[in-house]
């Protein structure tokens, strides 16, 4: 587990703060490469490569987002997404699949067990900054 980037409170302009990031993928090279890529962009990322470790992260650190995969070993991403749902401190998390399973019936299974979205890796990095943007700021609103 590891954490990297900085989160602004405020913009110098009046701008939201960005959401803290959870990335939960048993690839390190996945997940240190994404987690780069958002502390480039200002973005607190916190990594969990292991089931064990994303859920320690999630409770002690609450992040807005949760990005998870669903191919882990021991534990996979829905099951562990049903873990987050069921946390009264995680429960309304945003919590985005990414994932190489984005066939019909996984986006059906991700729906079941709470996930807001389902992004196919690879994903590139604009469609990731939407949807997040999209998906903070339906859950900032009141």
């Amino acid at each position: 587990m590891s954490a990297s980037g900085s989160t602004p409170a405020e913009g110098s302009r009046g701008e939201a703060r960005l959401p803290t990031v959870l990335i939960v993928d048993d690839s390190r090279d996945a997940a240190d490469s994404l987690a780069s890529l958002f502390g480039a962009h200002g973005y607190k990322t916190l990594v969990a490569y292991h089931w064990a470790a994303a859920l320690e992260t999630a409770k002690t650190d609450l992040p807005d987002i949760i990005l998870l995969d669903l191919g882990m070993p021991e534990m996979d991403g829905l099951h562990l997404a049903r873990y987050f749902r069921e946390d009264e401190r995680l429960k309304d998390k945003v919590l985005i699949a990414v994932t190489g399973y984005a066939d019909k019936m996984h986006r059906q299974q991700c729906e079941i067990a709470g996930f807001d979205c389902v992004l196919a890796k690879p994903v590139g990095w604009e469609e990731l900054k939407a949807t997040i943007t999209r998906l903070w700021a339906m859950h900032m609103k009141p």
